[in-house]
């Protein structure tokens, strides 16, 4: 904007050359120089030898880029150029100063230091240099859904070059395909984080959708980061398909060890094999009600011939399994008891008598037979 108030010009003018990252030099046609302010002159290098009335040559006669700068602008050309001065940056303007009668009467050099936003800018083409290099896509998305930022290593995936989807709105570009999205970018307006999952194409992604803060801390839109878990969803139901197989087999291997087989028209039988942990008496328990309920059995036959040995736990859970077949109404006859078994349960204190047993399954079998229903 122009002004007509030559003491303001004069004092933005001065608040801008004192700057640490501003300098600016003017020279006439002679290449002496009629103008050298700004606290830049020191990081330049040039703070003794860049003073007013000194020739060009002698002022940057260090730095022989600067004089072919100059004199392209006192041939009529303008200059735009970067220089690098200690550790700063530095962006250079050279360009030609004209008297009322359009001829050239000079040039002036105006210096600014860029090292911050020179910083800025190398560091965002790093991150998204990394963020091109790895599985995941980036989005940004201001508050009516337009896509600012489009990056990642799986756009190609889905058919997108990094950057292709920016000045696109996503709410209409994406809401058939990924129904949820909608709700997420909602929720991020919100203040909310939400993760959906979506197909798209023959693979599975997983979008987490974050708010979007400006400097102020007010809404400024969303960020969306989305990766690709087909592989890992295929992995979790191979696993959860394992273990159902896995689970189904020892289910099976403990009915096989310990089945219930219909002995007379009133009498089941289970042989059990080997120890009797937690799992297994509580299959045997459920199966062995199961049994009795619906064929209305009157003795359940627990033969112990295969038995390798007995703990407390084991008698714990052959004691809550005799009682359980009382409840239903049911005799519970022990059977096969060997001699190491037998010494094991006494010295346990497993208490036997009210409990019915005999020898052999033979024996349970010749007693089922001859019992009536008063005798049991």
């Amino acid at each position: 904007m122009a002004t007509a108030d030559p003491a303001l010009k004069f004092q933005v003018l001065t608040g801008l050359l004192e700057s640490e990252s501003t300098t600016l030099i003017g020279i006439d046609a002679g290449e002496v120089l009629t103008l050298a302010e700004g606290r830049g002159l020191e990081a330049m290098g040039v703070a003794a030898t860049a003073t007013v009335g000194a020739s060009l040559a002698q002022a940057f006669a260090g730095q022989p880029g600067v004089l072919e700068h100059f004199r392209r602008s006192l041939q009529g050309e303008q200059v735009r150029v970067e220089s690098v001065h200690g550790q700063a940056y530095w962006l250079h303007s050279f360009y030609p100063l004209r008297g009322p009668d359009g001829a050239i009467v000079g040039a002036a050099m105006l210096a600014l230091d860029v090292t911050r936003d020179l910083t800025t800018v190398r560091q965002a083409e790093l991150l998204r240099e990394l963020v091109n290099n790895v599985p995941t896509n980036v989005f940004a998305v201001d508050t009516r859904g337009v896509c600012e930022v489009s990056e990642g290593g799986l756009l190609a995936q889905i058919g997108l070059k990094p950057g292709q989807n920016v000045g696109v709105n996503v709410f209409e570009a994406y809401n058939t395909l990924i129904p949820d999205i909608g709700l997420a970018m909602s929720a991020a307006f919100r203040g909310e984080t939400r993760v959906i999952e979506f197909g798209f194409g023959e693979s599975l992604y997983s979008q987490i959708t974050l708010p979007r803060r400006d400097a102020h801390g007010n809404n400024a839109g969303a960020y969306c980061i989305a990766s690709d878990i087909t592989e890992r969803r295929r992995t979790e139901e191979l696993l959860r398909s394992q273990v159902r197989i896995i689970q189904e087999q020892k289910e099976a291997i403990v009915r096989l060890s310990s089945p219930i087989i219909e002995v007379g028209h009133d009498a089941l039988a289970v042989p059990l094999v080997g120890s009797l942990d937690e799992q297994r008496a509580t299959s045997i328990l459920h199966e062995l009600l199961q049994a009795i309920a619906s064929k209305r059995a009157r003795f359940a036959i627990l033969d112990l011939t295969g038995v390798d040995t007995v703990d407390p736990t084991s008698a714990e859970h052959l004691v809550r399994i005799i009682h359980s077949v009382r409840l239903l109404g049911a005799q519970a006859i022990i059977t096969g008891i060997r001699p190491p078994i037998a010494r094991i349960m006494a010295e346990l204190g497993l208490d036997l008598s009210r409990l019915h047993t005999l020898r052999s399954l033979q024996d349970a079998l010749r007693y089922c037979s001859e019992s009536n229903p008063d005798g049991r």
